[in-house]
């Protein structure tokens, strides 16, 4: 109801996860760590999570919905106003939980179009063979292990974030 004649949607995968939220476009394959969506075109989300239980939250647009793990949830909007906008996690969901915050960005079509032609790192002309990266899949070390040193994260503690939330007997 309401989007009729506004054109195909707009769909974001959105993961979230200890303690951030990865958006990705499938009809691009550009990934981002803020969503940003052109001004007047209806969005669908498809939101999930990595972990445990978060809220997606958009407190200006009124809307919010939980993100289970192993479970697809959809949410729909339509951005009616050019405009950066917070996006938090509203389910506590670990030490970090207060960090896990991001932006909307709702930029003019133009704008939005430009975005994505920056993001886009590569398409089926440039190159023979994509990997694609879901970070879903990922574990916490494996996500984070491009920024450890920019966060002064040693390799072992990277390697201990990935059991640190499991009884030592049961895996190994």
């Amino acid at each position: 109801p309401g989007q009729e004649g506004q054109g195909e949607p707009l769909e974001v995968n959105v993961a979230g996860m200890q303690y951030a939220w990865i958006f990705t476009y499938p009809e691009t394959g550009v990934m981002s760590g803020e969503m940003h969506v052109p001004v007047g075109q209806p969005v669908k989300l498809n939101i999930e999570a990595n972990d445990v239980i978060h809220a997606f939250w958009l407190p200006e647009f009124r809307i919010k919905q939980d993100a289970i793990p192993g479970r697809t949830s959809q949410l729909g909007f339509t951005a009616t106003r050019v405009g950066d906008y917070p996006i938090i996690c509203a389910e506590l969901c670990g030490s970090y939980h207060g960090g896990m915050k991001t932006r909307l960005i709702v930029e003019t079509p133009e704008e939005y179009q430009a975005w994505v032609q920056e993001n886009q790192f590569a398409s089926a002309d440039t190159m023979e063979k994509a990997v694609a990266v879901n970070p879903t899949t990922m574990s916490e070390g494996e996500f984070l292990a491009p920024y450890a040193s920019e966060m002064g994260i040693d390799s072992q503690t990277l390697q201990h974030l990935d059991h640190s939330h499991h009884h030592p007997e049961i895996i190994k």
